[in-house]
């Protein structure tokens, strides 16, 4: 009898407080749209509530505090989705947003070339250039006042004319002003060069066609690093933003030397022969290829890599389930706890699919 067979794998119970741990620890799905599924991080649920319900700013309603969040929440998923739509636009794959308290994050995988990589970067950024401009020129044009360029300053321009803000209404004006501030902070944000934001994945693919994909990565995390500390420096100065600045400023840098360790300890032969600049080309007579060629070299090279990190995923499924198994025939099946459980059932559930699939062809 196969393990995929045995009855204990097919045991639906959870212990106790196991969906609350689920729903504190994983993501909500929210939609789909375009083919691109969005899910909210439980953590970015549990901090939007808490600024809803319990923020001591004064003057702003729960209400005008739920449309504020709700407008942050807006523009951060159309940065994402820029990224996404860009991404495909190069020929690439996007499926995935996800949204968490300090920012989104959009599963992307354009073609592994410097060009199509810094296209799929930029476009996030430039989502909140033109919502910058759009709430900018639509406020100089109902207000008649013009917007600071000083990401500090929060501060509602005067009322211009004989009636308040050319007879609209004050919250209608101050939501204007928001959305086009809160869209520039995020873009100054953004471009600031820390990976994995985007002004350190656009300072990254600067450097790849001349240094290679290796060493401008190498680089960039280093340079990320340094960034992070000086974002915190940068916080403890500023005491209202200090807390996130510090948070933020520590995220990255433990996320840039993670990634430096593990990519001096594989070395630059992991990255393949694409790495680098083809000084080759002028030595080959032939003609450049076709688009349509080129479309198919693309999709070949999406396929094996989908191939590959299918691979991936099966061994280290497979070097779980051994694990899992061990400890059955060392401990007993009671051993097991939740999420072994729910590792193997959906290692059940994933066999049986295969064998049906190959019984109906």
């Amino acid at each position: 009898m196969g393990w995929e067979d045995r009855q204990y794998y097919r045991d639906q119970s959870r212990p106790p407080g196991a969906r609350i741990w689920a729903l504190l620890n994983g993501s909500v799905p929210l939609f789909t749209a375009l083919g691109i599924r969005v899910r909210a991080h439980a953590s970015l649920i549990v901090t939007i509530i808490c600024v809803i319900l319990f923020d001591s700013v004064k003057g702003y309603s729960i209400g005008a505090r739920a449309v504020s969040m709700g407008m942050l929440g807006l523009m951060v998923l159309l940065h994402e989705f820029g990224h996404c739509f860009a991404a495909r636009w190069m020929g690439g794959q996007a499926n995935d947003i996800l949204l968490g308290p300090l920012g989104g994050l959009a599963f992307v995988d354009p073609p592994r070339r410097p060009w199509p990589t810094f296209v799929t970067v930029v476009c996030g950024p430039l989502v909140n250039v033109l919502i910058c401009v759009v709430a900018a020129g639509v406020f100089w044009a109902v207000v008649g006042a013009g917007v600071s360029l000083n990401p500090f300053d929060f501060h509602l321009p005067p009322a211009v004319g004989d009636l308040p803000y050319k007879g609209i209404s004050f919250w209608t004006a101050w939501y204007l002003h928001w959305a086009y501030r809160m869209s520039y902070v995020l873009l100054l944000f953004n471009l600031l060069p820390i990976f994995p934001l985007d002004g350190g994945r656009m300072f990254q693919t600067a450097l790849w066609p001349r240094l290679g994909h290796y060493r401008s990565m190498l680089i960039a995390y280093a340079v990320g690093m340094g960034g992070s500390i000086a974002l915190c420096i940068f916080g403890l100065f500023h005491l209202s933003t200090a807390f996130l600045m510090m948070l933020i400023g520590i995220s990255c840098f433990l996320y840039c030397r993670a990634n430096w360790i593990v990519l001096k300890q594989t070395g630059p032969d992991e990255f393949g022969l694409d790495d680098g600049m083809d000084f080759s080309a002028s030595l080959r007579p032939d003609p450049p290829p076709s688009a349509r060629t080129r479309r198919r070299k693309r999709a070949s090279l999406r396929a094996a890599r989908r191939l590959r990190q299918e691979a991936l995923e099966e061994q280290m499924l497979q070097s779980r389930i051994d694990s899992i198994l061990a400890k059955v025939s060392a401990q007993g099946m009671q051993s097991l706890t939740w999420a072994q459980r729910r590792t193997l059932h959906k290692a059940t559930a994933r066999q049986r699919r295969r064998e049906m699939e190959l019984s109906g062809r």
